[in-house]
């Protein structure tokens, strides 16, 4: 206990002014931080479109339940965004074919040997990847071949190219969205028994389903593209992954599983762990870039 009536007329004079003080310039300080959000808010939507989309990105690279890992991923060099724009990949050697990681590594390796790309040469990057293809075909004559997803970013606008069955998924407002078309056997049944009026179900039970009709090591492969940018918005997300990943979560368990306030590392940890949780005994390899779109000032 103190005994304030020790303390002589003075000094408790300057205590009060001292708290006064302090009081006065606490409150000071609130008015000016409030007024300088206040600022920050209005010039920030009065001038967004000055705000630059750029890209948070993320990634794992894990294996399952093969002996080993043919799943291989490319990033192109962050400090070269500004004048060529990024670039991701992941690739996915073929199962029950020989050599699917030596082949997947090539195509990465080579990505990143033509790297950088001209973003509006779509057809000429097509041309590239389909070079890249027939390598494979020569080398190997349909005994190996990989998977390709690949999405190259400029600015706010997005393109893509596709091989195979693995994935470029769009998640946008809490709805995830296939951009590629997978180029195996039940995509082309699921349009053959459409087209008859009867239940699509019946594809995913054949045993051809997952079989591939077109991929890396194909000659002359059919590359599927954007025919024009796809436009990005503040906080979309884009996946560009392996078939293991949505084998064990589907588009819909991934916008569960995930926080959209998280950043890319926060989802890719959470896609990875949604992944390992479901323990599939025939777990295929599972890679993924993860990518969020911010604006930043410029």
């Amino acid at each position: 206990m103190f005994d304030y009536s020790l303390l002589s007329d003075e000094t408790i004079r300057a205590i009060i002014i001292a708290l006064v003080l302090f009081f006065v310039a606490f409150i000071s300080f609130m008015i000016i931080a409030l007024y300088a959000l206040i600022k920050y808010t209005v010039y920030s939507n009065k001038h967004k479109e000055k705000l630059k989309l750029i890209c948070d990105v993320a990634y794992f690279h894990e294996r399952g339940k093969r002996e080993d890992q043919e799943d291989s991923i490319y990033i192109s060099p962050m400090d070269k965004i500004e004048e060529s724009g990024f670039v991701a990949a992941c690739s996915d050697g073929m199962g029950g074919l020989l050599n699917g990681e030596v082949v997947s590594k090539y195509v990465t390796d080579s990505l990143q040997e033509n790297f950088p790309y001209k973003f509006d040469a779509q057809e000429e990057n097509r041309k590239m990847i389909t070079e890249i293809s027939n390598k494979v075909y020569e080398q190997y004559h349909l005994g190996a071949g990989a998977t390709l997803v690949m999405v190259h970013i400029f600015d706010d606008y997005m393109n893509f190219y596709s091989l195979g069955d693995s994935n470029i998924i769009l998640i946008r407002n809490g709805r995830a969205t296939l951009l590629n078309h997978k180029q195996n056997y039940v995509t082309l049944m699921i349009r053959k028994i459409a087209e008859g009026g009867l239940d699509t179900v019946d594809a995913y039970r054949d045993t051809r389903a997952k079989g591939l009709i077109d991929f890396v090591g194909n000659l002359n492969c059919n590359v599927q593209m954007t025919s024009r940018p796809l436009r990005l918005i503040e906080n979309d997300i884009v996946i560009v992954s392996s078939d293991g990943v949505t084998d064990s979560m589907p588009l819909n368990r991934i916008v569960n599983h995930i926080h959209f306030d998280q950043n890319a590392t926060g989802i890719a940890r959470m896609i990875k762990y949604g992944v390992k949780s479901r323990k599939n005994p025939r777990q295929d390899n599972y890679s993924a870039i993860v990518i969020k779109m911010k604006r930043n000032f410029v």
